[in-house]
């Protein structure tokens, strides 16, 4: 992502207009005196970038002011956007835009709306409109989009907190702003993409709808069980009035209540006589079957035994053909003796066969003799007439409550036709597509990135730390905190001093933006503005001299000066600006401070914008807020 700002501009009261100018790939300075107003630029850039609340000072900045405005210079393109000047403590919600960055001689008249603007922006900061917060808090919903002022979090270090010990990253006192940042944390620095989270978005509402059917077919087959367990002893009543015959078969005792119920005008009598009618009748027909099959049977008993009857009185052959020497032979007789054996030997074949059908029909008669005695046994426990009720009050309740009874298992039951195993199988198939990568891998892996990139910066500031100069950085992911650990072992220092506080902010804000540089970030705008470092050493007064500087015939070691801390510091951001510019990126810094400009000589990404002091501030020949 390309970003700068090119200048800032106050529409004022007076009909003039105040202008500050910036360079980018520059560290540009404001320096001066305290209450010129160089804190409330900060203000202003927040107020115009949409804030819900200002800190602007009303006395002489805002009371002065009608419009407030930046030029900047994102991705090749060059807008301006302004914003009325709040009235008291309510913030306004004109705002004028210019696509091309014009830039109004009198104050700007409102022509767009705050949400269309956020939507324009958004889309130059990479925000996807569908990508939404991924898990929700007090203040910040789970679902709700993403601002683009959430990302600014990373573009401020403001005196309120850059010596803080516990808070590394500005409007933490804001219930919104402290959730906002672990929630958009990963897609800032390049842990999460913006793809990885609307797959992972997906995949957590395909799991919930997955959870949701299979808590539905649990409660399918729950209800399912207690319905059958009442029909229990629905059907057992039933079964004692003779309405339905039997309950082996749930489905089937539901199916017969159904079809009692429907039936109910029909009389008290009509199952009972239907059903005897029906049992007498299939009676008949298997009674038939086995009289039928046993007649067969006997006929079939009395065929072999005429054949072995017949078989026998055919033996003599055998002896004709042994001794036909004494016989008297006429021209047949040879013949009719080869005849008579051929027909002998065809009924010893078939005698002997073994066929398997005295078996069958036997097992089929059985089998027949069962389903007939079921049959008696049920027929015989229906009632002899249609007199089970005390009275047909007594019936149509009894039918009524069990209609009742089916119609609310009927609506308990009234997705057991959905197939909810093949909707459950096509949700994991889904599930299973989708490659989402895991953030705690990749998060481990930043966080082992970030220690090495500013352990670098602790090297090349190691004389200003003191004591801490050979210690290790030990970024805490969980708390987006910077510690220091003493080598080779785990302990994490508490480093005390504000002035180490400060190189600690320093050295993670930089660290954060080369990470985010080198990997193509598109949500972090590359600039930076911090509010007065030198807090730590520097005093307010108007020459900049710091509060530790000594006389040179005492002969104090530089390097452990104040002033050789504020000059350490202002090489890391020379240095910065250069490797970003070795990485083929742009960077800005605005820096607001009260120091000398001879601080900075020789140092050559160093911009001086102004000088606030003898009568120049934010608004011209006043004193305001610093």
């Amino acid at each position: 992502m390309k970003f700068h700002v090119e200048s800032l501009h106050l529409w004022l009261a007076s009909g003039e207009t105040r202008t500050l100018s910036f360079l980018p790939n520059k560290v540009n300075v404001i320096t001066g005196a305290s209450h010129t107003g160089k804190t409330a630029i900060l203000d202003i850039f927040d107020y115009c970038f949409f804030a819900s609340r200002h800190r602007i000072s009303e006395s002489i900045i805002n009371e002065n002011t009608l419009w407030y405005g930046l030029k900047i210079h994102v991705n090749d393109k060059v807008y301006t956007l302004a914003r009325r000047a709040p009235s008291g403590t309510t913030v306004s919600s004109d705002y004028y835009f210019s696509s091309i960055g014009e830039i109004p001689e009198k104050a700007p008249k409102a022509n767009i709306q705050e949400p269309a603007l956020k939507v324009l922006l958004g889309a130059d900061f990479g925000i996807d409109q569908d990508v939404r917060i991924p898990f929700g808090g007090q203040y910040l919903q789970t679902g709700s989009r993403i601002s683009l002022r959430y990302f600014l979090l990373f573009n401020t270090i403001s005196q309120d907190i850059i010596t803080h010990s516990e808070q590394f990253f500005d409007k933490q006192d804001q219930p919104r702003s402290r959730e906002a940042l672990p929630r958009i944390f990963d897609i800032a620095v390049g842990i999460d993409t913006v793809e990885n989270i609307l797959k992972r978005d997906k995949r957590a509402q395909l799991e919930k709808r997955l959870a949701r059917l299979q808590k539905q077919l649990v409660k399918r087959d729950e209800n399912r069980e207690a319905f059958y367990g009442e029909l229990a002893e629905t059907t057992s009543r039933a079964m004692s009035y003779g309405l339905i015959a039997d309950n082996s078969d749930a489905e089937h005792a539901v199916a017969t209540l159904q079809r009692m119920v429907v039936e109910r005008e029909t009389g008290p009598e009509s199952f009972v006589s239907r059903r005897h009618e029906e049992i007498s009748a299939e009676l008949y027909r298997v009674s038939r079957k086995i009289k039928g099959l046993r007649k067969f049977l006997g006929e079939y008993t009395k065929h072999k035994e005429v054949l072995s009857e017949t078989a026998d009185s055919l033996k003599p052959i055998s002896s004709l053909r042994s001794n036909h020497a004494d016989t008297v032979r006429t021209s047949v007789f040879f013949e009719i003796l080869e005849r008579l054996e051929e027909g002998l030997q065809e009924i010893k074949t078939e005698i002997s066969k073994k066929n398997p059908l005295d078996s069958n029909v036997g097992e089929l008669i059985k089998e027949l003799e069962g389903q007939r005695e079921q049959l008696q046994g049920e027929l015989q426990a229906l009632p002899s007439s249609g007199a089970i009720f005390e009275n047909e009050k007594e019936r149509y309740i009894f039918i009524g409550e069990t209609k009742a009874k089916l119609e609310l298992f009927a609506e308990t039951n009234g997705n057991s036709s959905r197939n909810f195993e093949a909707d459950i199988a096509n949700l994991e198939k889904q599930i299973g597509e989708l490659t989402v990568l895991s953030a705690e891998e990749r998060q481990k892996h930043f966080t082992s990135v970030l220690d090495e990139t500013i352990q670098e910066y602790i090297s090349s500031a190691k004389v200003a730390l003191g004591n801490y100069g050979q210690y290790r950085s030990a970024f805490d992911y969980k708390e987006k905190k910077l510690h220091l650990r003493k080598p080779k072992t785990a302990f994490i220092e508490n480093v005390g001093s504000s002035s180490n506080h400060m190189f600690l902010h320093l050295f993670l804000f930089l660290g954060l933006h080369e990470i985010i540089m080198a990997n193509g970030g598109q949500h972090v705008a590359p600039f930076l503005i911090i509010d007065q470092f030198s807090r730590p050493y520097w005093g307010d007064d108007e020459n900049g001299s710091a509060k530790s500087e000594q006389p040179a015939e005492q002969d104090r070691d530089v390097n452990e000066s104040d002033v050789a801390k504020v000059h350490t510091a202002l090489k890391l951001l020379d240095h910065f600006i250069s490797q970003a510019n070795g990485m083929g990126k742009e960077f800005q810094i605005i820096l607001f401070e009260h120091i000398n400009p001879k601080y900075w000589e020789g140092l050559e990404n160093f911009h001086l914008v102004e000088i606030f002091r003898d009568g120049n501030a934010l608004i011209q020949g006043t004193q305001a807020s610093s």
